[in-house]
Formats: C-alpha cells, structure tokens, sequence
C-alpha cells in the first residue's frame, strides 16, 4: 500500500463490547479493575515496539438477549478518560440472559452500523465512530456464550454471520474476540485483520473457563497490555 493511501495517526476508537448476562459479573469485574492497566499500556506503547496511542476514545457496551431481555443492548457514548471508562464498566450488570445462545451478532451489527462523524469535523460526536480515515476503530469482544446463527432486530432485516461481516468490513472495524472454542467464532476470526482468543480449560465449561482466565490477575493484565499493544499497532497507521 504506498503512502498516499495511508496515514500514520496513533488515534483510536474502541468498543468493548461485552456479554452481561446472568454468569458475566466476574469478568466485567475483572474488566473493570484493570482497564487502567490496558489504558497506561495504550498511551505508553509498550511491547512489540509500537507507538503509544496519542488520542484514544472508548466505551463500554453491553448486550444479552434480544428475544428475551428487556433491555438487551446498553450503550454509552465514548470517553477519554479512564475514570469515566471504569464507571461505565461498573454501570453494567450481569443479569438476563435466558440459556443460550446470546445475540452477539444483533449487537456487533448496532456497533457497526453506528455512523460516522462528517469528514473535517471540527468536533467529534461521542455518538458516532469519527470518520474512517481519522482513527482506527476497534471491537473488543468478551463472552462466554455461544451466539444465535441469525439476527432480530428490525435494522438489520434478517440475516446473519455473513451480513455482520459486511457490516465490520463496510465500516472498517478491527475485531478482537475474547471467547469460548464455539462454533461460529472461527467464521468471525476470519474477519480482516481480527484476532480470536478462544477460551478454554480441559475440563470447565466455557463460563467457568472465562472466570478462570480473568480471574488470574498476573495472565490477565498481560492480556490487556498484547490487547493494547495490538490496538496500538492497528493505529499506526490507518488506510484512507
């Protein structure tokens, strides 16, 4: 790709989009007493020798079922301050749900579908992703469930795994997958440039697993400094 197509920018828009059914509380916990850690490596740009991340925006979204819940999809608009972040984190609760599967691909189409900020802003909607070629606008995924094959809200008219991919690709969205050995995950890793840690322990069903995986807090703050250090990569430099 030569230079005109791209930019070097070190800016960035993250979702974590996180599943907060009823088994959820101890890894939006776990979430929310390290956000701090995965921040200070992004505005550092430690590892892999990246660059620190010079202006970031994140929020925390939830989703649980959207057959069954009623409230399925919690937003929030976007925040630069850690603070606020970890506030969010602690607004979500774990609870609904129903059994499985959840509708993770209802609320990655509303993440995608989201809008854009007009190119030459001169401020930026909290929102809104800011234009595309502006900032690299990442998903990061935390779930211990499987997801419906098909969507149900109106938006989305239909559909399904290939219509979500669409919808990332169209909107130039980086995916990062903290999820159970399931199938439909590895469709979803096959997503341009997205990475899926797929979460499992010989012997733990796929929530026990997840609280294992969060709650050693030594391999979890190391997952969220690669996690930064990838986001920071993803920001150097972002094609027009």
């Amino acid at each position: 790709m030569d230079q005109q197509q791209t930019k070097t920018r070190g800016v960035a828009d993250i979702v974590f989009l996180i599943d907060i059914s009823g088994s959820m509380a101890p890894a939006i916990d776990a979430l929310k007493a390290n956000i701090g850690t995965f921040v200070e490596s992004l505005s550092k740009g430690e590892g892999n020798n990246v660059s620190p991340v010079r202006d970031w925006r994140a929020k925390a979204v939830g989703y649980r079922d959207f057959d069954h819940d009623a409230q399925p999809f919690i937003d929030n608009p976007f925040v630069s301050d850690v603070e606020a972040l970890r506030g969010q984190l602690a607004g979500l609760t774990a609870e609904g749900g129903e059994d499985e599967p959840e509708s993770l691909l209802d609320a990655l189409y509303k993440v995608a579908s989201m809008g854009q900020t007009e190119k030459g802003a001169q401020s930026t909607d909290p929102t809104k992703w800011r234009y595309r070629s502006d900032a690299a606008r990442v998903v990061v995924v935390f779930t211990d469930a499987s997801f419906k094959p098909s969507m149900s809200i109106p938006e989305a008219r239909g559909g399904g795994v290939q219509d979500v991919t669409n919808a990332i690709i169209n909107s130039r969205i980086i995916l990062s997958l903290f999820a159970p050995d399931m199938p439909g995950y590895d469709e979803l890793s096959q997503i341009d440039k997205s990475e899926w840690e797929a979460i499992s322990y010989p012997g733990l069903n796929p929530q026990d697993a997840l609280v294992k995986f969060t709650g050693d807090q030594a391999n979890f703050k190391n997952t969220l400094r690669q996690l930064a250090a990838s986001v920071s990569k993803s920001a150097e430099t972002i094609a027009l």
